[in-house]
């Protein structure tokens, strides 16, 4: 039995994207490996439909499971921060060098933290942060262990998700039984 590529990558992603739903600390979970991997592996609206799918599902398990909303006007820069990401895998190709791969984990974590944490501010749905210049430093300044906790998720889940990936697809290729990605 042929197994495709992209039948193999959608298999690795569903199984990664659970670990978004086991305790973990704030932050690391593989989402931002997830989008760039699907992004490079997949088709482009199918890797968007799953990585925001994945999301949007992961945040309704995460609010059922904690009773807390994970909804807000702050959800756009959310979403719309990780579509980036998932439009970044496919900047990278579908295979990647290792240092083109790892400046893109950076890159997403270190945007993405920027983005989100500048959409908690301007949209202000915790009334956190007033919308002044310090309001804006105090928000960054008090975001620098998630962004912390993101490089280091990320750079784990990244190494988890594509190289094994590409262990698992060296395998299964030398087993004869992994066919182009159509």
């Amino acid at each position: 039995m042929k197994i495709s590529k992209h039948l193999l990558a959608l298999a690795w992603i569903t199984l990664t994207i659970f670990a978004r739903l086991i305790p973990h600390p704030p932050n690391v979970n593989p989402l931002t490996a997830v989008g760039l991997f699907s992004g490079s592996k997949l088709p482009r609206s199918l890797s968007i439909a799953i990585s925001l799918g994945a999301l949007l599902l992961s945040d309704i398990a995460l609010a059922a499971i904690s009773g807390h909303a994970v909804f807000g006007y702050w959800s756009i820069f959310t979403y719309s921060g990780f579509l980036a990401i998932v439009l970044a895998g496919h900047w990278m190709g579908s295979n990647p060098s290792l240092k083109k791969t790892f400046a893109t984990l950076l890159g997403s974590s270190f945007g993405f933290w920027i983005w989100t944490n500048f959409g908690i501010w301007i949209t202000n749905d915790h009334g956190l942060y007033p919308r002044t210049m310090e309001g804006l430093m105090s928000c960054y300044t008090n975001a620098i262990p998630f962004l912390a906790n993101s490089l280091a998720g990320d750079l784990v889940w990244g190494s988890v998700i594509f190289f094994g990936f590409a262990f698992i697809s060296a395998r299964v290729e030398k087993l004869g039984h992994l066919s182009a990605n159509r």
